[in-house]
């Protein structure tokens, strides 16, 4: 009888292991899934971009943060007009997660505009001048599992014409995922089998004394 109890104690320990959303989550992005609606139309600065491929990596506990590589954005105009080119439009991103595969949460918004610093220089006149993305400085809240949630922030990003820039994502842990009831059951049950194992083998070794 006591292996069944033995048994029992050791799945409530692999339960309680093999529940990291309790505790932490892992981040993985879908680049083919995340999508960039930039500016396309017949006025001001035409701006595309597309996802990147980032993690897997883990937020241990809650206000965690990891900051990684999420989007690629940038121009195939080879000028800034100066008015048409220089007025901001406004993009957004709808981000796609490999894992956690069931997080939800709405678009991230900025606003993109063309722009030229002086006659000389990287983003000067000669050089037809530099664009810029400029996001929300609200994060986005995305939630998953049973209450779980992180939020993402986007970095604002400069480049050329033509050229693109990287923008970078900073993840952070706003609360942990609850475990289902299920798994809390059958951890309740794990470890009522381990006192019960404990109890009965103490009692067992009081008979051997008593014996003896």
């Amino acid at each position: 009888m006591n292996r069944y109890l033995l048994a029992a104690a050791t799945l409530a320990a692999v339960t309680l292991a093999s529940t990291p959303a309790a505790a932490s989550v892992t981040i993985e992005g879908d680049p083919a899934g995340t999508t960039v609606n930039g500016y396309s139309g017949p006025n001001g600065l035409l701006v595309s971009g597309s996802g990147l491929s980032y993690g897997p990596f883990t937020l241990a506990n809650v206000g965690s943060t990891f900051t990684a590589n999420v989007l690629t954005i940038g121009t195939p105009e080879t000028a800034v007009n100066l008015f048409e080119d220089t007025t901001p439009r406004q993009i957004s991103v709808d981000f796609s997660f490999l894992n956690p595969a069931d997080a939800n949460g709405g678009l991230v918004t900025g606003s993109t505009t063309g722009f030229i610093t002086g006659l000389f220089g990287g983003c000067g006149l000669f050089a037809g001048g530099c664009g810029t993305v400029n996001w929300s400085d609200t994060p986005t809240i995305f939630s998953f599992g049973n209450g779980g949630s992180f939020s993402l922030l986007l970095s604002d990003a400069t480049f050329a014409t033509p050229g693109s820039a990287n923008v970078r994502g900073t993840f952070t842990l706003i609360s942990n995922s609850v475990p289902e009831p299920a798994t809390w059951a059958m951890m309740l049950m794990g470890f009522g089998a381990v006192g019960f194992a404990m109890r009965r083998k103490r009692s067992t070794q009081g008979r051997l004394v008593q014996l003896a």
